[in-house]
């Protein structure tokens, strides 16, 4: 390799490495209440309302995916196990109570719904006026992609029926709609070399 292509491919790292520390503080630092969504517990049953709760808090899930979630929904109400969570707080902090449980579950977005009736669509905007009234919801909190992925790889030498190089890498979810930013480290066997690497995915 000459020293032109090695200079284009330390360009193209560094690049990655910035659009990932970007894309980290951007989330980090511009994250809104809006992963917070209200229905009845009627409509979070179904992998629509799943869909439509997913689609506001700007999260993408596939078909499968939001049956999926639904299905727990409805295991959850109806059996009342783990992993059910109960909001319990006040009219004043149902917002700030609901977002720290969202960001402790690490979920991309969560659904709330009345506890006691299920044909109702909970507003967290009533709820605050109400700023002394004991609040109880069932949150929902959902994770669509997970925070870090761990890949090991292993690349086989076809002319030897060996292993030439091993690897292993870890990236990190970066925004909430499935994209990751990563590092990896490895070793070729045959050319007795390590190797590092910085990955991007969607």
């Amino acid at each position: 390799m000459n020293d032109r292509n090695l200079k284009i491919g330390a360009a193209v790292l560094v690049l990655l490495f910035v659009l990932g520390a970007v894309l980290l503080a951007y989330n980090k630092y511009y994250e809104t209440d809006d992963t917070i969504i209200q229905e009845s517990q009627t409509t979070a049953e179904t992998p629509a309302g799943v869909q439509r709760a997913a689609e506001k808090a700007g999260v993408t899930v596939d078909s499968t995916q939001a049956k999926a979630v639904a299905k727990e929904i409805k295991y959850i109400y109806e059996t009342q196990k783990e992993p059910v969570y109960i909001l319990k707080t006040t009219g004043a902090e149902v917002q700030t109570a609901a977002s720290t449980a969202r960001k402790e579950a690490k979920a991309d977005f969560s659904i709330i719904t009345d506890k006691n009736n299920p044909t109702k669509e909970v507003s967290l905007e009533e709820l605050q006026k109400e700023k002394a009234q004991p609040v109880e919801l069932n949150q929902y909190n959902i994770q669509a992609y997970k925070s870090v992925i761990r890949t090991i790889s292993i690349t086989p030498d076809l002319k030897e029926r060996g292993v030439r190089q091993v690897n292993f890498s870890i990236a990190r979810k970066v925004t909430k709609d499935g994209q990751y930013v990563g590092v990896g480290v490895g070793y070729d066997i045959v050319d007795k070399r390590a190797l590092v690497n910085l990955s991007y995915s969607w």
